[in-house]
């Protein structure tokens, strides 16, 4: 991605979290987004009875993007997406994995459940997709699975979603940052080092996905603010450096643009783009 020219500004600080503004060019780009488009009725969700797999029907006027890791709760069990996603009208089948271990049988209407999955549990199916080709499923629930125990969180059918609601007051807080004009994404940082980076296409897309991710990076900033974990030594300028200087394979995806993914020692790196707009990038420690 050496074509693409971003600039981080002066830090702000919300309790642990440290939030690198990004400002760059702007692409010209419309889309829906899964919560609003269920709110308003133009997507239904459905089971296909494969752990791996849900069926989206979008009806909507522009393309749906999806953002690496939202929930679906219902079903037979609590989903994330595997990756971003731009999604056009009709119905197709997704890739998703399991965010609650314990539950397998009684369908209950899926809906966005509005949180996205916490930057480990995301690292970990980029990895996994990166190396292999597929999502690890086994991995993605065995981290649930810790950070519930790290943070004294108890679900009957381990799931993920939980470990949001019990701490809602706690990562409340961490939604009192403020982003500045022209702003189109963050580069965040907790007391142990690197949580993060996600860029969008433009700022009225990063503003519409803000607030979930703050509180999806707050829940390991949380547990980083006890000491808990490893801490690293990446910089905003080693980030911006392996975007630059990383090869970077190209992928389908199930709608339209294509999916770039790339993997440093330290970094993985994915981005969803499409023609040359790069509608979503993350960026997260391994």
């Amino acid at each position: 991605m050496k074509d693409l020219k971003l600039e981080i500004g002066e830090p702000s600080f919300v309790s642990n979290l440290t939030v690198y503004p990004v400002f760059g060019s702007e692409g010209e780009i419309e889309v829906d987004t899964l919560e609003e488009s269920y709110a308003r009725g133009t997507t239904h969700i459905h089971e296909t009875g494969v752990v791996q797999e849900l069926e989206i029907d979008y009806s909507g006027d522009w393309p749906m993007f999806i953002h690496e890791g939202e929930e679906i709760i219902g079903a037979r069990q609590n989903r994330i997406f595997a990756m971003s996603m731009l999604l056009p009208r009709g119905r197709r089948k997704v890739p998703v994995l399991c965010a609650e271990e314990g539950r397998w049988g009684d369908v209950r209407e899926p809906m966005p459940s509005g949180y996205i999955a916490y930057p480990r549990v995301r690292s970990i199916i980029s990895q996994s997709i990166s190396l292999h080709r597929k999502p690890d499923q086994s991995e993605v629930w065995k981290e649930i699975t810790r950070k519930q125990n790290s943070l004294r969180v108890t679900s009957a059918t381990r799931a993920m979603t939980e470990s949001f609601r019990k701490q809602e007051e706690e990562l409340s807080y961490y939604k009192e940052y403020k982003p500045r004009e022209e702003q189109i994404g963050f580069l965040a940082f907790s007391n142990l080092g690197f949580l993060g980076a996600e860029v969008f296409a433009s700022g009225e897309l990063f503003r519409r996905f803000l607030g979930k991710l703050l509180i999806s990076y707050g829940l390991d900033a949380l547990e980083h603010r006890a000491g808990e974990g490893v801490s690293n030594q990446i910089t905003p300028e080693k980030v911006i450096k392996a975007l630059r200087d990383t090869n970077l394979t190209r992928s389908e995806t199930p709608g339209i643009g294509e999916e770039l993914r790339g993997l440093t020692r330290a970094l993985v790196l994915r981005a969803l783009l499409l023609s040359r707009i790069v509608v979503h990038l993350s960026v997260l420690p391994r």
